[in-house]
């Protein structure tokens, strides 16, 4: 809670630095920053980072290891594991704690972790996200999409494990996850229970005789 920049469940928030790059930080998500240094930390969550042109080099520190951003737009993700890191224009160099270097340039995206960074692969950079308030997805397992849209919701969402497998695809505008619920019970065989509207529950929908 002592972080610079810190957000809650189903909050997002941007600032403009000193020297006019954009820092956009996802919901659930924290960051100090040092202008001395031109340094982020990112403590939990995601950051968004669209430097501002003819502007110096930007550090993101992270548990795994330091990004250096080159004029660069990158996004930031922290998990279990490591970092992912997402390059839409520029340069970012990877230095894990511990293993090689790896550079990044724009439409790239790997992971890294304390000990190596993963192979490289191409992305869509057309594709919208959290940046532009929507939630996208492709064939996802309901599973992983409603663990991702817990984020975006204050209160508790929870679903029965039957449901995992089931797929998801479509985009989703994040300022109306109630409307997302609906959408999802409309289209899949699944049913939205509320308690209240922080205490949400997605059960199998029950076939009528």
């Amino acid at each position: 809670w002592r972080a610079d920049l810190r957000t809650v469940a189903g909050e997002r928030k941007e600032l403009r630095l000193p020297d006019g790059s954009l820092l956009q930080l996802d919901a659930a998500s924290a960051v100090d920053i040092d202008v001395a240094t031109r340094s982020l930390a990112l403590i939990d969550g995601e950051l968004a980072l669209n430097m501002a042109a003819n502007t110096a080099a930007i550090a993101i520190e992270t548990p795994a290891g330091r990004i250096l951003a080159n004029d660069a737009e990158l996004c930031v993700r922290l998990d279990g594991q490591g970092c992912r890191v997402s390059v839409w224009r520029g340069s970012v160099d990877l230095f894990p704690q511990n293993g090689l270097s790896a550079r990044l340039h724009g439409g790239q995206q790997t992971t890294m972790n304390a000990s190596s960074v993963a192979p490289l692969h191409s992305f869509d950079t057309r594709q919208p996200g959290w940046r532009e308030g929507v939630l996208s997805v492709e064939n996802q397992p309901l599973g992983l999409f409603l663990a991702e849209l817990s984020r975006y919701r204050p209160g508790v969402l929870r679903w029965e494990p039957a449901l995992d497998a089931l797929k998801v695809t479509g985009t989703f505008r994040l300022d109306d996850t109630d409307k997302i619920l609906l959408l999802l019970a409309a289209s899949l065989p699944v049913q939205v229970q509320t308690r209240t509207r922080y205490w949400v529950t997605l059960t199998p929908r029950k076939i009528s005789a």
